[in-house]
């Protein structure tokens, strides 16, 4: 049924066992693999909208096919959607990406997509979340350290990363060819530092805490205001 289609064979090869079954629904000419169901008949759908379209990497690899997805919302009837868009337009003219840049808070430039630049009003607002946080650390028991940005890959294999992040994460060879990478997260640092040393039980609860940066390989159409970035903290 699909045989024309080399991205359906690729999922039914993939995600489907040996032996098992698959469902295929069918609405009009529209037939495809589904865990279902479709809605018996378009005649429900009274208010549609194509709200955007993007390029996209068939299994989010940019080695892969470029393809398009369309983004699209369908309701009861035409009033909803109305209220809907008007909702949507409300929320578009109060998007923090705006009011960061009129407020003269941040902004977003190319030499560093995903990563935020903070002016002098947004790295007041910044520096006074950090005083919170660090004042909740020591109201809740936690032990603020700091650590490295960079870490040889031998970590990042003990800890699972390399395995099963590796696409996510910035890797570069160093001087000495030594494979390394930037920290997505700070746990693998503090267990470095746990496992330097001898701790009773008595120690226990142990509780690090970390204002590390972070980096993290994010596809660039994932990227959103501060929302999903490549550099945070």
């Amino acid at each position: 049924m699909f045989k024309a289609n080399p991205f359906k064979i690729s999922t039914i090869s993939s995600k489907i066992k040996d032996g098992k079954s698959v469902t295929v629904y069918k609405c009009g000419d529209l037939i495809d693999l589904c865990t279902g169901p479709h809605i018996p008949s378009t005649k429900l759908i009274k208010g549609f909208k194509v709200m955007r379209n993007s390029a996209s990497y068939w299994l989010s690899k940019a080695t892969n096919d470029s393809l398009q997805r369309v983004y699209a919302i369908s309701f009861p009837s035409q009033k909803e959607l109305d209220e809907y868009i008007h909702f949507r337009e409300e929320a578009e003219r109060r998007d923090h990406r705006i009011i960061g840049r009129q407020q003269g808070l941040f902004n977003h430039f190319e030499v560093s997509p995903g990563c935020a630049f903070f002016y002098p009003k947004g790295a007041m607002i910044y520096n006074k979340l950090m005083d919170m946080i660090r004042e909740q650390y020591r109201v809740r028991g936690f032990d603020e350290v700091i650590t490295p940005n960079i870490y040889n890959l031998k970590l990042w294999k003990s800890s699972g990363h390399y395995q099963n992040y590796k696409d996510n994460m910035f890797l570069f060879k160093g001087e000495n060819g030594d494979s390394s990478g930037l920290k997505p997260m700070n746990c693998p640092a503090h267990c470095v530092m746990f496992e330097h040393g001898i701790h009773s039980y008595r120690d226990l609860p142990l509780r690090y805490a970390d204002f590390g940066v972070l980096h993290r390989n994010e596809i660039s159409g994932a990227l959103c205001g501060l929302i999903r970035v490549r550099r945070f903290q």
